[in-house]
């Protein structure tokens, strides 16, 4: 009975180290060969309203990878992106955009002979980026982006307002990853994050300020589109005009179901009542 429990133990003990030695080989093979040692993103905020967005992006790179890179943005809060361009050692280097899935899409190729590390600066122009709600204005902007496969070691983003705004920002403050947000003077803000960032994770900044300064007007996504708005009411009409002939429909399935129950419902008691007979009449005999 001892050699057999001993037994029994040995082989659990083989079975949970042979489960401990394959999750931890799996998660090797899947840990990703690059991270970002920072991304350091400036927000230069216009008069008009647009914003002149700067990343600098440092990608440490610890074994062969695919050699394209991508800069996926939503378009959600945004009007337009354009002025895109990407650098490298102070050179433009090529680069393509499309629009997919309602996201703005940047592309890129590099060498690649790892391990190494590559800073990349990205710099594009967001139209309608300014969030207007009655008397505020708020610059809103998830500056470090959380899809990402990879963690992202340290991030700073500052944010400079044009002279008009100066001293009289009404708030500042951040979401996501926790990071300081100091005032570095009257019109240039800084955050910087506390932690790594990790996949999935952003950093996002909010400065409000009176909308009365600057006056821009509302964005195109704030305003809703023209063509949406007559969509939606479209399908309000139908669903309107719809719903009566909904109801009758529903009403017929419904008689005709109750019908085709109470015929089975008949078609049983006959049953039920000739079997009866049958078996009096056999009885009786």
């Amino acid at each position: 009975m001892n050699k057999f429990l001993m037994r029994k133990i040995g082989f659990s003990l083989i079975a949970v180290l042979m489960t401990v030695l394959i999750t931890f080989t799996h998660a090797v093979a899947q840990e990703l060969p690059f991270y970002w040692d920072y991304i350091n993103v400036n927000i230069d905020v216009q008069t008009n309203g647009d914003m002149l967005i700067t990343e600098t992006q440092k990608y440490v790179f610890k074994s062969d990878h695919s050699n394209q890179r991508y800069r996926y943005i939503r378009l959600d809060k945004v009007d337009e992106i354009k002025d895109v361009t990407v650098e490298e050692n102070n050179q433009i280097i090529p680069s393509e955009t499309g629009i997919e899935n309602h996201q703005f899409w940047i592309r890129w190729q590099h060498p690649l002979k790892a391990p190494e590390t590559h800073i990349f600066v990205l710099k594009y122009r967001l139209i309608g980026g300014l969030q207007i709600n009655n008397d505020n204005t708020q610059v809103s902007w998830k500056a470090i982006f959380a899809d990402r496969q990879a963690p992202v070691q340290a991030a700073k983003v500052q944010v400079q307002l044009p002279e008009a705004v100066s001293g009289k920002v009404l708030e500042f403050k951040n979401f996501g990853t926790a990071a300081t947000a100091r005032q570095v003077n009257q019109k240039t803000f800084e955050f910087v994050a506390n932690q790594p960032i990790q996949p999935q994770e952003n950093l996002e900044v909010q400065i409000t300020f009176p909308s009365n300064i600057l006056n821009i007007t509302k964005p195109n996504w704030q305003q809703g589109n023209f063509w949406d708005i007559i969509s939606f009411l479209f399908r309000i009409i139908m669903m309107i005009l719809l719903a009566p002939l909904a109801i009758v429909i529903g009403l017929f399935i419904l008689m005709v179901v109750v019908q085709i129950v109470f015929f089975i419902i008949q078609y049983i008691a006959m049953m039920i009542v000739m079997a009866i007979m049958i078996i009096s009449s056999i009885t009786g005999k």
